[in-house]
């Protein structure tokens, strides 16, 4: 009789402790969903650094089911701030643990953001130059990556968005190769000048800068005397109204 109430005893107290642990966990998801919910407030007011104060430490001790949230908001309060190496820190730590996330389209599309930031600042810590004749590493790295954008994820809801930002770095890349040509041009190095012409057609031909590279191009044609070709480049300038 004393072995059969002992065990009742233990299966009550299992059953007790077990209770009082889900009922923990309870509590502790709630209070997780209120803070997180807090944090998305502060983000909407554009109080990024409280935000991201708020969810480095949620993302220290928050369970797994907010972590990629968390790691989403905090990858745009850094892009917000212009802290792009926390920012991408963040976005390759993403990628590693969430390959597959139904987000990962944004993730790919503030990378490339990051990068078009990163190119623009090059010109306004150096306020001399214009922005088209700074390096454009960040620029073409951008490029690639909106091109692959737009080819993995067609269905994406910043497509469209993504497609201007496409179109924006077409036109300072091809500004950027244009004054190159220009440089090779007044240096009377007429087939480099063509060569660089013809690239800049080839990858940017709905840019300014590629109507005006015609010119360069018919130009080191008759320096070089081969008019029959710069006859030809006459022609389709005219025909284009240039």
């Amino acid at each position: 009789m004393l072995k059969k109430n002992i065990l009742i005893i233990l299966i009550l107290l299992f059953v007790y402790s077990s209770a009082y642990s889900q009922n923990i966990q309870q509590k502790t998801f709630i209070q997780e969903k209120i803070f997180y919910e807090y944090c998305r407030t502060e983000l909407k007011e554009n109080k990024f650094n409280d935000a991201i104060l708020h969810l480095e430490n949620m993302k220290k001790n928050v369970s797994n089911i907010y972590f990629d949230k968390i790691q989403i908001n905090l990858i745009y309060a850094y892009y917000k701030i212009d802290n792009f190496n926390m920012a991408q820190k963040n976005i390759e730590e993403f990628i590693r643990l969430y390959p597959n996330h139904p987000n990962i389209d944004y993730i790919f599309y503030i990378k490339s953001l990051i990068d078009i930031s990163l190119d623009k600042n090059i010109f306004l810590k150096i306020i001399t130059i214009k922005n088209y004749k700074s390096d454009p590493i960040y620029a073409k790295r951008a490029f690639f990556q909106l091109k692959n954008f737009l080819y993995h994820y067609p269905k994406s809801i910043y497509i469209i968005n993504a497609k201007k930002d496409l179109f924006n770095l077409k036109q300072r890349l091809s500004r950027y190769n244009l004054e190159i040509l220009k440089y090779y041009f007044n240096r009377k190095k007429y087939v480099a000048v063509i060569n660089r012409g013809e690239e800049i057609l080839q990858k940017y031909p709905e840019t300014s800068s590629a109507i005006e590279s015609l010119n360069y191009i018919k130009q080191s044609f008759i320096k070089l005397k081969i008019f029959n070709t710069a006859e030809k480049i006459s022609k389709i300038i005219s025909i284009n109204k240039i």
